[in-house]
C-alpha cells in the first residue's frame, strides 16, 4: 500500500521537479485508473535476461509482437472492405446510416472535393462536431486528401475554439449549424487574414439550415463529383502526420498531439490482434457485433479505440450524439451490444439508477472502463443487477494513440490496469535516483511502443521534456506491477502532496473517502501550511448528511498521522463547474495556484467524462 511505501525515494529532486511540470500537462485522454494493490513481490524468473542492470527491469508486453505494415491509414481501413460492403457500418438516432461500400464512396468524393478546393497534403482540417454517422467520412476522406484532421470539442467556448485553431493553423473547418456562430465568433479572433473555410454538415436535426457563407456538406460527396483526382495524389508515407488531438492536462496551454499513420495502424492491431485482448467476434456475412459510439470522436478513446478500430474489423457503429438514458438503453437492446466501452458516470448510472432493469443488459458480455477511476461498490452495484457482466480497465494517453495497457479477457481484476499490448515496453522509474525499479517499487511509468507519438506540433522544448533520447515516453503517472506484470496506476506525479517532507498520494486518501457510506464523490488537494509545508485537504459530495469529524476520524483511522487530513469541506456541482471553467476554488482560498485543479480532481475527470459523452 502506498502508506509502505519510503517517503524519501517517492522525494522529487529539484531537477526532477522542473520537468514533472510539464509532464503534468501530458495526457489530456486518460484511459485508466486502478485501485492501490496490497502486497508485491519481485520474482526475478519472471524478467527477461537484459545485458545491464538498468535494463533488467524493463517490462516487455508478455505477447508476442506483432508485424506493424507499412502503409497509411486510408489503405489499412478499407483492406477487408471487399468482405463486409453491404453490412451497416454506421448508423445514428437520427435513422441515417451508411453501409461501409457508401462510406468509402463518399469519403473518395470528400476527399476529390477537397483536392478540387485547393486544399492539399499537410492542410489542417479542423472537426466540430457531435457524434454523428457522416463522421468517418470526414475524417477518412480528409485524409486521402493528405490533410491533418484536428478534432475539437463541439462544446467548447468561443476563447477555446480560438486556442486551438490558432495552435494548429486549420484552412478549413467542418461543423454543425447550431455551432456556426461560436465557429465564426473564433475565427474572427484568429490575426490570420486569411480565415478558414467553413463547412456545414447535419447534426441531429432532421433538416439542416446552410447559414450565408458557409458550405453545404452534402454538395461535397454528391454523385456528380468527380474522383478521378484522387490518382493524382501520391499516397502518404506511414510516418507522416495524420491526426493532430490536443492534450491539455490540468494546466498550461493545449499542445497538439501529432500521431502518424503508423501510429494509428500500430494501436488498432495491438488491442485487437491478439485475441486475448480483442474483445468483439469477428464478423462474417452472417454475423456481425455492434459498438455504441457514446464516447466522442472527436476524443482519442472515440476516434481511435472505437471508430477506426471498429471500422478496421467490419463492426457497426451506432453514433449517440450525446448521453440521453432512454436512447442508450434502447439502443444497446435494439442492436444487442456485447461490449461496451464507457466512462465512469455511465457505470454509476447502470448500477444506481432504478430504469435501469437486468433485461437492458442481458446483451452485454464485457464492459469495459476508462477515462476515469471507477471503485469496487459502484461494479457491485452493477452486478448485482447483471452479475454476468466482466468489468475490467484499461490505459492509455492522447499521446499513446490511445491504448498502452490493457486487462485480457480471461483476467477478473478490477483493481489492475491490465498488461502491457503487444510491442510495447514499461518502466517504472525512481524519482530520485533514475534508476527502475522491481516489481512492487512506485515511480513514474515510462512507455515505449509504435504508439506513441512523433511529438507536440511546433513545440520541441516540450516534445524533448517527455519524450528521450531513447523514445522512452515519461507518462507523468505513478505506477507499479506486480509479480505477473500487471500494472497499476496510483497517481499522477505532479498531484503528491509534500507533508513534512512525507509524500502523500491523494488518491489512496480519496479511495478510503469514497468507502464510507455517505460519501458519492472525493477530492483532495495539498494547502500550504506553516509548519507541515503543506496539508491535505478534502473536498466531498455528500449524498447524506455527515460531519466533518466523522469524515476527519474515519480517514485517520486508515493511514499514517502525516496523512490525516487538515479540513473537510462539502463540495457542490454548480462550484465545480465553476471551478473548472474559471478555475476557481470555493470557500477559502487555496494560495498554491497550481493544486487549484486537484480541488476536483476526480471530478475534473467526472468532468471530461462528461466531454466525452457529449455534456
Amino acid at each position: 500500500m502506498l502508506s509502505q511505501l519510503n517517503p524519501l525515494r517517492l522525494g522529487l529532486t529539484r531537477k526532477s521537479h522542473n520537468w514533472v511540470k510539464v509532464c503534468g500537462t501530458i495526457g489530456a485522454c486518460k484511459l485508466w485508473w486502478s485501485s492501490p494493490h496490497q502486497t508485491f513481490h519481485f520474482a526475478s524468473n519472471q524478467i527477461r535476461h537484459y545485458s545491464s542492470v538498468e535494463a533488467l527491469h524493463v517490462i516487455k508486453s508478455p505477447y508476442p509482437d506483432i508485424q506493424i505494415p507499412d502503409t497509411n491509414l486510408v489503405d489499412f481501413i478499407w483492406q477487408n472492405l471487399d468482405q463486409w460492403p453491404d453490412h451497416t457500418a454506421v448508423c445514428g438516432v437520427t435513422g441515417r446510416e451508411y453501409t461501409f461500400a457508401e462510406i468509402r464512396l463518399l469519403s473518395k468524393r470528400f476527399a476529390s472535393a477537397l483536392l478540387k478546393s485547393g486544399y492539399g497534403r499537410g492542410d489542417k482540417l479542423a472537426i466540430i462536431l457531435p457524434n454523428t454517422p457522416e463522421y468517418p467520412i470526414i475524417f477518412l476522406g480528409a485524409i486521402e486528401a493528405g490533410l491533418i484532421v484536428c478534432p475539437i470539442n463541439p462544446i467548447y467556448s468561443k476563447d477555446e475554439m480560438y486556442k486551438l485553431l490558432k495552435l494548429s493553423g486549420a484552412k478549413c473547418i467542418i461543423t454543425v449549424a447550431a455551432n456556426y456562430t461560436t465557429v465564426l465568433q473564433a475565427i474572427s479572433m484568429l490575426e490570420s487574414l486569411e480565415k478558414p473555410f467553413i463547412i456545414i454538415t447535419q447534426g441531429t436535426e432532421v433538416t439542416t439550415t446552410i447559414p450565408e457563407g458557409a458550405v453545404n456538406f452534402q454538395e461535397l460527396i454528391a454523385k456528380d463529383i468527380d474522383t478521378s483526382v484522387l490518382s493524382t495524389v501520391q499516397p502518404a508515407s506511414p510516418n507522416d502526420v495524420v491526426a493532430l488531438p490536443f492534450s491539455s492536462g490540468t494546466t498550461g496551454l493545449p499542445k497538439g498531439v501529432q500521431l502518424t499513420h503508423r501510429n494509428l495502424v500500430a494501436n488498432i492491431l495491438q488491442v485487437t490482434l491478439r485475441p486475448h485482448l480483442n474483445y468483439q467476434e469477428p464478423t462474417t456475412k452472417t454475423s456481425q457485433d455492434a459498438f455504441l459510439c457514446i464516447l466522442p470522436m472527436f476524443h482519442i478513446y472515440g476516434l481511435s479505440f472505437i471508430m477506426l478500430t471498429r471500422l478496421f474489423h467490419g463492426v457497426k457503429l451506432v453514433t449517440l450524439p450525446k448521453f440521453e438514458a432512454t436512447t442508450f438503453l434502447s439502443s444497446i437492446k435494439r442492436h444487442k451490444v456485447p461490449t461496451l466501452f464507457v466512462v465512469p458516470p455511465i457505470i454509476l448510472f447502470l448500477g444506481s439508477s432504478a430504469m435501469v432493469k437486468s433485461h437492458h443488459l442481458d446483451s452485454v458480455r464485457y464492459l469495459g472502463n476508462a477515462a476515469a477511476p471507477i471503485g469496487a461498490m459502484d461494479i457491485e452495484k452493477l452486478h448485482r443487477k447483471s452479475p454476468h457482466i466482466h468489468v475490467f480497465q484499461g490505459y492509455g494517453l492522447t499521446e499513446t494513440s490511445p491504448c498502452v495497457i490493457l486487462m485480457p479477457k480471461e483476467l477478473n481484476n478490477i483493481s489492475s490496469i491490465g498488461h502491457l499490448v503487444p510491442n510495447t515496453e514499461a518502466k517504472v522509474v525512481d524519482l530520485v535516483t533514475d534508476l527502475t525499479l522491481p516489481a512492487g517499487g512506485v515511480g513514474e511509468l515510462w512507455i515505449r511502443g509504435p504508439q506513441v507519438m512523433k511529438g507536440y506540433l511546433d513545440n520541441i522544448e516540450a516534445t524533448n521534456d517527455v519524450i528521450d533520447k531513447d523514445n522512452w515516453l515519461r507518462t507523468g503517472d505513478l505506477a507499479c506491477y506486480d509479480d505477473d506484470n500487471l500494472f497499476y496506476i496510483k497517481d499522477r506525479l505532479k498531484e503528491l502532496i509534500k507533508v513534512k517532507g512525507y509524500q502523500v498520494a491523494p488518491a489512496e486518501l480519496e479511495e478510503i473517502l469514497r468507502s464510507h457510506p455517505s460519501v458519492a464523490e472525493a477530492a483532495v488537494i495539498g494547502v500550504p501550511d506553516k509548519r507541515a509545508g503543506e496539508v491535505p485537504r478534502a473536498f466531498v459530495v455528500c449524498t447524506t448528511e455527515v460531519s466533518e469529524d466523522e469524515l476527519k476520524n474515519y480517514v485517520a483511522g486508515k493511514v499514517s498521522d502525516f496523512k490525516q487530513l487538515s479540513e473537510v469541506k462539502e463540495w457542490f456541482g454548480n462550484q465545480l463547474n465553476m471551478c473548472q471553467d474559471r478555475g476557481l476554488s470555493p470557500g477559502p482560498p487555496v494560495q498554491k495556484s497550481d493544486t487549484l485543479p486537484r480541488v476536483s480532481s476526480d471530478l475534473e475527470n467526472r468532468e471530461k467524462s462528461g466531454n466525452l459523452l457529449g455534456q
